[in-house]
Formats: C-alpha cells, structure tokens, sequence
C-alpha cells in the first residue's frame, strides 16, 4: 500500500498533469494546423502554376497544328487525299491525328483534344485533333515548366487511371474539397486538386504526409521532454512537503488502530494550532466518547440479539403470511421496547401485540419491498429513540423482504402446475388432476367421469405460414374457448404441443361428447385475429372415452388417443367418442 507521502506527491502531480496534458495536446494541434495550412498554400500555389503550365503547353501545341495546317505541302496532300504522304507528314508529329471525312489519320486522338480545321481556297478541307496525353513525360516537363519543389509530386487523373510524374500509377479519389489528404500508390500524400477542363481530368500537387507529421512529432518531443521536467520538480517538491505531515498523521493512525483494538484509553498529543492539531483535539473527544457509549451498547446488544435471533428464526421458519406477520409485530414489540404494537398485512388482516393505549408516542413504518407494498407496521411506547426507530426499519425492511418471500413462493407454487402461453393447466396438473378423479371414484365405487383429448387441426401449416408467435394467439384463442366451456369443478389442460385435454367430472361419454361437439362449433365460428390484422379459421379434432367402461388412467388416455386418432383420420374437424364403434359427431 502506498504510503501517504507518496499519495501526496501522485495528488499534485495529477493536479499540473492535466493541464500540462491539455496545453500539450493545444500546442501540437496548433502547430499541426499552422503546418497544414503552410503546405497548403505551397499546394494551392504549385498546382496553379502547374495548371498554367499545362494549359501553356497545351496552347504551343495548338499554335504549331495550326502551323503544320498551313503547310504546302499538307494542304497538297489532304487536297489531293494522297494518305501515304499524309501519316509521314503526320509521323512527326505524335500529338496530331486527323479527320477526313469519316476516316482518321494518325494516333487515336484524346476525347477533349482540340480542333484545329484546315482552310484551303476558302474551303475547310479536314480537321486536326490536338491531344497532350498526360503521361509521365508530360508530367516531368510540367513539373520543370511549373518550378514544383523536389518534395512535390504531380498526379494527372483520368477517370479512374492515376498517373505520377515519376511513372508511379494507381488508383486515386479525388476529393470533393482541396487540399485535402489522398491515398496512391500505397502511401498518404496531402494533395491539391485543379481541374483541367470538361473531360480533361485533373491534375494533383502532393506532398507526402510525413512533411506535415515530421515537424509536429519533433515538437511533440521537445514538449514531452519538458512536461517530464516540471512533473520532476512538482513531485519533488510535493515529496518534501509531504515530510512535514506524514509524522503527525502517523500518530494518528497509530491511535486509531489501538482504538480499533479495544484500548479506548488511548490519546494523540496535541501540538500547534493547525488544521492537525484540531484533528487531534476531536480524535481523543470521540474515544471519550467511544468509552461513555460502550457500556451502553453492551447493555443493548444483548437485549437486541435476542429479539433479532427470535425474529430471524420466525421468519425462515415458514411461508405462512399469517404466522410471519405475527412474528414481526411481537419482534418488533420485543427490539423497541414498545408497550404494543399492531401490523396489518398486504389483504387487509390485522395482528396485535401488547397494549396499545400505554404509550403517549405513536410511530409507522410501510412494509415496502421495491415498488409492493405489504401493508404497515404501527408501534405504541413511552418514547422511541434514533436507535429504536433505526432498528423497526430495520425489522421492517427483513419483514418486507421476508413477505416478497412468501408471495414469490405462492406464485412459484402456481406456476408450477399452469402453462406459461396458454394459462391453463400444464401436462403435470392436468395429470395429477386426472388421477384425483379416478381415486375419487373408485374410493366411492361410483360415479363417472369424461375426458377429452383434442388437437388443433394443421397446426403446423399456420406456424410454416405465418410464424410461431401467430402459432402461439391460436393456442391461446383455443385455451380461452376451453375455458370458458367448462366448469368449475372440470380441468381443462394444455397436454402438449398443440393438444389439449379437459376431464369432466361427473360426467358420461354422452355428455362428453356433447360438450366436444359444442366447443368444436365454437372453434370453427370464432376467428382468430393476429398481430397484423390476418384473421384465421381453425378447426379441431375430438376424441371421447369415459370411466367406466375403462377402468384405469392407462386404458382411459389410450381410448381417448384413440379416437381422437380416429378423427383425424376421417376427415378432422370432428368428435370421435370411444365404444365398440366410433360414432362420428355431426359436422
């Protein structure tokens, strides 16, 4: 662990680095930008003058075709359409091509080459198509012509062909403002873009990056090499301040650890009249302090174990809501030395303790667990003090937490024996229910029961078609049906998949049959509705049996099953009962 005086020195340090830190930081971006605005306007400058160089050599070149237009003995030759001394006049002359008519005479022109027309007796005879191809001996002269510096290069761009005046070629986007940063040729280069023409392309003066980043990281040295100096000497110095404060608080923290070990007599000498000293003088006032208190706390914490012993063991002992609300007014009664008490719970019940017109004072606490309320606990007594009142929250609080308990474990218990999508009873309720029925009737050796088990008809389409949640509103349209169709003592199930199953106590295979025919119509005639609007018809299958004639569980599923196999394969959309013969409800 580090020691105090080191913390110190870290302290200031921190203090200066940051804005040392954040001068550093402003300094190099405004170097960094003085920098990129000087090679900016190197840039700008060369690429003007490389653009008068070009547009120069462009118009020298326009000047001779008009020249080698007036010759003699071309206007002769293009007269007399004598082509073999026309491309030897032309050879010359590799920037020229010419246009007769439909034929070209010479190099395959540029696409923005200049027209030169060719005048004889008043009469235009042909047409020159001046070109200056932008290649790297093109590029060279222009860099001379133009003066760009040694550390400057020239890219001409034409479409998607980039060139540079050393024969560098590449890939190169041109950016929509200038300067600004390109890639070509593998490397990074701050660019300025000038246009040539419509069709022209452009032409690029670039520098590479390490003209502007050089300059910046050798401040940046010289900076951090300065920065590391004035931390030295602030560290330094808070060092051998520190010195100065780490003795008196040592003693300090020597008295405290003898206190934390249970010598209350101890004290710290109290020298000067500083912030220390003053430090000092309320250290030993609160081990007086500590001293006066202990016998208290001694006294109370017997007191308070025992009522927050029983209090715990009240309320891991049961889940009954009645039995821990009964535990938490007597403990509550018992830590606060209150005369009575009265807690009333979440559903309105009403638990008393002591008596309750003893005591003049009156306090109330909610039992609050996050955003559930559990009702409230109401303490009477002569008089409640910080420790009484911190110790009911305190009681309140478990108490909350402890009733959160018991209504998660109902929940739980519940959850246990429903299916989550479709709110009826799952596989195992629906099984010990059916058990429950048999028992009933082979207790009493009478009686008679009905169970249906039903499947939604080409399920699996709806869920191909549109998707598994649309899946899950037909199942939970189909369970509010059921539902709604039996009654209180009957259990309706969701028994797997798409399949369901209701056991109708009291009832035969004709009434079973009867009510399967009723809900069958209901599923039929009731649409469901999806997320988007699509409304759907299902229909289902039903299959029958009754006990007796079965008689177990095993025979009772199995000639269920059976019909309800029987329906699905005769046509679906029907109830089936079990017998000798299957008698098919109406459709």
């Amino acid at each position: 662990m580090l020691s105090f005086r080191f913390k110190l020195v870290a302290y200031f340090s921190l203090l200066v680095l940051v804005p040392l830190i954040a001068g550093f930081f402003g300094v190099r971006d405004v170097v960094r930008q003085s920098e990129t605005r000087r090679v900016d306007a190197e840039l700008v400058a060369a690429a003007r003058a490389a653009q008068a160089t070009y547009r120069g050599t462009v118009a020298r070149s326009v000047a001779g075709a008009s020249t080698f237009a007036r010759g003699a003995a071309f206007q002769r030759a293009l007269l007399h359409r004598d082509i073999p001394a026309l491309r030897a006049l032309l050879a010359p002359h590799p920037d020229l091509t010419l246009q007769v008519g439909e034929r070209t005479i010479g190099r395959a022109p540029a696409p923005a080459a200049r027209r030169v027309e060719v005048v004889a007796r008043g009469k235009r005879i042909g047409t020159l198509l001046v070109s200056v191809p932008l290649g790297a001996a093109t590029l060279q002269r222009i860099v001379h012509g133009a003066g760009l510096a040694a550390d400057q290069r020239l890219v001409a761009v034409q479409g998607a062909r980039a060139v540079g005046s050393d024969g560098t070629r590449g890939a190169v986007t041109v950016p929509r403002s200038s300067p600004a940063y390109v890639s070509f040729a593998g490397h990074r280069f701050r660019a300025a873009v000038t246009r040539l023409g419509i069709g022209r392309g452009e032409l690029l003066v670039a520098v590479p990056r390490s003209d502007i980043d050089d300059p910046v990281s050798r401040l940046e040295k010289r900076l951090a090499l300065g920065l590391l100096g004035v931390l030295i000497l602030i560290a330094l110095a808070a060092f051998l301040e520190g010195r100065s404060i780490v003795r008196t608080v040592g003693e300090l923290a020597a008295a405290a650890n003898a206190i934390a070990r249970g010598r209350l007599h101890r004290r710290v000498p109290v020298r000067g009249r500083d912030e220390l000293a003053q430090l000092g003088i309320a250290f030993n006032e609160m081990a007086e302090q500590l001293e006066a208190r202990l016998k208290e706390v001694e006294l109370e914490r017997k007191r308070l174990r025992d009522a927050t012993l029983r209090f715990g063991e009240g309320l891991g002992a049961s889940n009954d809501i009645d039995q821990l609300l009964r535990v938490i007014v007597e403990s509550a009664v018992d830590a606060t030395d209150a005369t009575g008490g009265t807690v009333t719970g979440p559903s309105g019940e009403t638990f008393s303790w002591g008596t309750l017109e003893a005591g003049p004072e009156r306090i109330e606490w909610p039992l609050l667990a996050g955003r559930e309320s559990f009702g409230k606990l109401v303490l009477v007594g002569e008089e409640f003090g910080a420790d009484d009142l911190e110790t009911a929250a305190l009681l309140c609080g478990h108490a909350a937490v402890a009733l959160e308990n018991a209504r998660l474990h109902r929940i739980v218990e519940r959850q246990a024996l429903v299916d989550g999508l479709t709110g009826l009873a799952n596989r195992r309720h629906t099984e010990e229910a059916l058990a429950v029925e048999i028992a009933r009737i082979a207790r009493a050796q009478s009686g008679q029961m009905a169970l249906v088990l039903l499947d939604v008809d080409r399920f699996k389409s709806v869920n191909d078609r549109y998707g598994h949640p649309s899946g899950d509103i037909v199942l939970r349209t189909m369970a509010r049906i059921l539902d709604a169709s039996v009654r209180e003592v009957d259990t309706a199930g969701r028994w797997g998949g798409e399949e369901f199953a209701l056991i109708l106590a009291g009832t035969d295979l004709a009434g079973g049959t009867q009510l399967a025919e009723r809900i069958r119509q209901a599923i039929e005639t009731t649409p469901v509705v999806l997320d988007d609007g699509t409304e759907l018809r299902i229909t289902a299958s039903f299959g029958v049996a009754s006990l007796p004639p079965t008689t177990s569980s095993e025979e009772l599923l199995a000639a269920a099953d059976e019909a309800l196999y029987a329906a699905k394969e005769t046509g679906r959309n029907r109830v089936v009962a079990s017998g000798d013969t299957f008698a098919v409800a109406p459709e």
